[in-house]
């Protein structure tokens, strides 16, 4: 399963991701449908995707 949560600004809440707990395995990446993406892990390992939307 792979959570995705739509926030307000990914970079801003990437920027948080270590400080608190999580990985973050790559910088946020404009996707052609509209979206910035940045996938990373909580805590716990799993898998998340945090989106914005874009344009």
């Amino acid at each position: 399963m792979l959570l995705s949560r739509e926030v307000a600004d990914v970079d801003a809440v990437l920027a948080q991701v270590e400080a608190l707990g999580g990985r973050a395995s790559a910088p946020a990446d404009d996707m052609p449908w509209g979206q910035r993406v940045a996938h990373v892990q909580d805590p716990d390992g799993n898998a998340v995707n945090l989106t914005t939307k874009t344009g």
